[in-house]
Parts: C-alpha cells; sequence; structure tokens
C-alpha cells in the first residue's frame, strides 16, 4: 500500500534530516511537530515516529503519482528541513540534488524554490 502523502512528505523531511548522519535538536524538533499536528492513521504515526529513532533512505518513500504542484511542496519542505539547523551539509546537499532527480524538477526550477529559504546555497 503506498504512503498517504503527508507520510511521503515526513518520510523525505526525515531522510534530509539524517542525511548527515545525525538529527540535529531543531530537525528532530521540527518533524515531532509536523508529526504531532498531521492527520495520520495510528500506523501511520507510529511509523512516522520510528523515522526519528533510524536513518531514513530516500528511496524508501514513494514519489510516484504526485502532482507537479505537490513535487514542489515536496522539494521546498525538504530545502527548509535541511536549512533549519542553519547549516546546509554537504550531504544534504547531495540529498537535496537526488531529490531534485527523483522528483523531476528542473535545476532552474530547484534554484527559484531554494532562492525563497534562507539558508540554501542554490544548487
Amino acid at each position: 500500500m503506498a504512503d498517504s502523502p503527508i507520510l511521503t512528505l515526513i518520510r523525505t523531511w526525515a531522510a534530509v534530516a539524517w542525511a548527515d548522519g545525525k538529527i540535529a535538536d531543531s530537525e528532530g524538533e521540527a518533524l515531532k511537530r509536523l508529526i504531532d499536528g498531521a492527520e495520520l492513521t495510528a500506523a501511520d504515526r507510529e511509523a512516522a515516529h520510528a523515522m526519528l529513532a533510524a536513518p531514513v533512505d530516500l528511496a524508501d518513500g514513494g514519489l510516484d503519482g504526485l502532482s507537479p504542484d505537490s513535487r514542489r511542496g515536496i522539494y521546498k519542505a525538504a530545502c527548509r528541513m535541511a536549512a533549519v539547523d542553519r547549516e546546509v551539509a554537504a550531504s544534504e546537499r547531495a540529498l537535496l540534488v537526488r531529490l531534485r532527480d527523483a522528483l523531476g524538477i528542473s535545476v532552474d526550477d530547484a534554484r527559484e524554490i531554494e532562492a525563497t529559504i534562507p539558508g540554501v546555497t542554490a544548487s
């Protein structure tokens, strides 16, 4: 069964947060707020909380069937998560590039999205 759109977003944010091998306190708190405020089934909430405890691989998420607006929204949310600790590590940047490509977002569109988020250097 495919993830709900919100669980896909949480999985993507978690993968970005884990990209540098750890979740910074600010990243963990942002994810907890998202999880706690989201309309999730009990199983999805449990799965989302598990993403805080162990690294998440971007390949685990279901990005198929998303609208162009959803794809841009997920990329923007991932950029925000990468910059939430005020530092975008090289591993987080690499993951953003992989995510951009997986979502089918052009480099120009990615730069446009990134320009709206303080702390994210354009790819």
